[in-house]
């Protein structure tokens, strides 16, 4: 259920924000055999994938390294390499919405709020993901990973995209499921909102800062159930 009473039947709420891996989809399986295939590659042993799940959330390149944090420039670019290379051949092998995610886009669409995807996954992948799972028509911006200068927790990609909107940053809600999303809303002026079925537990979030936290994807329709 949702946490903060501050935000709980929220009047501001006008646009959703989502992060994608451990938010909206579960991709943790796919990651982890792309990391591990390039692992292989370079003669490394495979991660475990509780480590993986704890790496993941502040893009590819952070993954590797931690991956491998032994490892000089070169051999971390080509672990990059083959890592998106893997993820690119089998981006959907084992990727599903979580549940109860399809029916929130589609009760969201049918309110007219306007949605978009911010992830740290390189943005090809993003876009590949979001495609493959159906869901693309639901949102108006799909952004990935594009430049470690406006990753997340970088608010510069979100900011533009409710100016896009011609929303005030207050009134859009950032949905995530990490310390990383949680940080990204609050430097951007939006309403946070973490997630309790991702990749993230909740006493995580609860030590990053987190005060608002839904346990089912309809919770958040309630933000846009009251006057606006």
């Amino acid at each position: 259920m949702i946490q903060s009473a501050h935000q709980t039947n929220s009047p501001t709420a006008r646009g959703v924000i989502f992060d994608l891996d451990g938010t909206l989809a579960d991709t943790l399986r796919d990651i982890a055999n792309a990391l591990n295939h390039a692992l292989r590659a370079a003669h490394r042993p495979d991660a475990p994938i509780d480590a993986i799940r704890s790496w993941v959330g502040e893009g590819l390149p952070t993954l590797c390294r931690r991956a491998w944090p032994e490892a000089d420039g070169n051999q971390i670019q080509e672990l990059i390499r083959n890592a998106k290379s893997q993820y690119a051949a089998h981006p959907m092998d084992h990727t599903v919405l979580y549940p109860g995610v399809r029916e929130l886009l589609t009760a969201l669409a049918a309110r007219s709020v306007p949605l978009a995807v911010f992830s740290n996954k390189p943005h090809d992948l993003t876009v590949t993901t979001v495609s493959g799972l159906g869901i693309e028509s639901f949102f108006s911006e799909v952004r990935g990973y594009l430049s470690e200068d406006e990753k997340k927790p970088s608010p510069v990609a979100a900011i533009r995209m409710a100016d896009g909107w011609r929303i005030p940053a207050d009134r859009i809600v950032f949905v995530g499921d990490s310390a990383t999303d949680l940080a990204t809303a609050l430097a951007g002026g939006m309403i946070s909102v973490s997630v309790t079925w991702g990749f993230r537990s909740r006493a995580e979030l609860e030590a990053a800062g987190a005060k608002c936290f839904v346990d089912h994807p309809a919770e958040i329709l309630r933000m846009f159930d009251g006057p606006n």
